[in-house]
């Protein structure tokens, strides 16, 4: 029979030993956020879904975008202005995150639907690689900065968005 003391360090030991393998391997943690990428309808998550696995551009948007402290909401919209196929919005920021809107025109078939909305979110991805944009007035003052101007009012495009956006559509084709 061991020493009662003995017997404590024996354990003690074991504890100290076995402590640094839970250490080296920590489980990681599932995002609390879920996607980042999300419809505002389960028919639009579908939609997304089906993108991700038909489109690799489209994918990789949206891989990355689970990397980032970026969010985007994507809805069709019925009433969008006239020549506009889709546009991105800023919603708000809180807790570390920026929500961020995106309205693609309803009525559109599948491969329309995912090309504008990778489109939009190629945006986005200019938006999560400025940490500086934090709200509405620093997203426009991004978009004057890199974008081109379309239209008479606050309407911008980037060459990056109109590039992918095309990508996709051909990917899905």
């Amino acid at each position: 029979m061991l020493f009662p003391a003995l017997q404590v360090l024996c354990v003690a030991a074991s504890l100290i030993t076995a402590a640094p393998t839970a250490l080296v391997e920590p489980a990681r943690a599932a995002d609390p956020l879920g996607s980042h990428v999300r419809g505002a309808s389960p028919a639009i998550n579908r939609l997304i879904a089906r993108g991700m696995d038909r489109s690799p551009t489209f994918k990789g948007l949206v891989e990355r975008l689970n990397q980032s402290d970026v969010v985007v909401y994507i809805e069709t919209n019925v009433k969008l202005p006239v020549g506009i196929e889709g546009r991105l919005m800023f919603m708000t920021s809180a807790g570390g995150v920026r929500y961020l809107h995106a309205q693609v025109t309803a009525g559109l078939g599948f491969e329309s639907l995912i090309a504008i909305a990778g489109h939009e979110l190629q945006h986005a991805l200019e938006v999560a690689v400025n940490t500086s944009v934090r709200c509405g007035d620093t997203m426009r003052a991004l978009y004057q900065r890199i974008g081109i101007r379309s239209g008479i009012d606050d309407r911008y495009d980037t060459v990056e968005a109109q590039v992918t956006g095309r990508r996709v559509r051909a990917e899905l084709s």
